[in-house]
């Protein structure tokens, strides 16, 4: 089961005093978020390189909304959902602090080890990363394709 953080951005308009993204409640069945003043937000575009979708309000009614002004400082709100936004929930639920501990603990020392100690500092180390990784892969998919006891019979001198 992976544990890990979820890198996630926060509302960076309005110097904090904007709504952010967690006052918008998303509706699966209907494919739309509610906003704090009880109105909906719909399925605007889909932004495939960022992985996201936006959702907009309609100008008509946040230019009469009540709350306009804890919301944003735009003509309307829009809001970002990102498309695997479930299965990110659900790791944020999952990664608690003694989680994050053990993980630390258990994963990232031995990368760091190899990255720092085995294949130097800095960038100077990525080429040596990216061609022994390579070699994995091929190593890894090579007994698949040809089974452990083939590749040892055709690699024997």
């Amino acid at each position: 089961m992976p544990h890990v953080p979820a890198n996630r951005s926060v509302n960076n308009q309005g110097d904090g005093k904007l709504f952010d993204r967690t006052a918008f409640v998303y509706d699966e069945k209907t494919d739309t978020f509610r906003c704090p003043a009880h109105q909906t937000l719909t399925r605007k575009q889909l932004h495939r390189k960022d992985r996201t979708v936006i959702y907009e309000a309609k100008p008509v009614i946040c230019a009469s909304c009540r709350l306009k002004a804890n919301c944003t400082t735009g003509s309307r709100r829009l809001v970002q959902r990102h498309l695997h936004e479930a299965a990110l929930q659900r790791m944020e639920q999952r990664t608690t602090a003694n989680v994050m501990r053990l993980r630390k603990s258990i994963v990232e020392h031995p990368f760091a080890t190899l990255k720092y100690r085995i294949f130097g500092r800095g960038l100077g180390g990525a080429p040596t990363e990216i061609s022994l990784a390579t070699m994995v892969y091929n190593l890894k998919r090579m007994v698949k394709v040809l089974s452990a006891q083939n590749l040892a019979a055709a690699l024997a001198p």
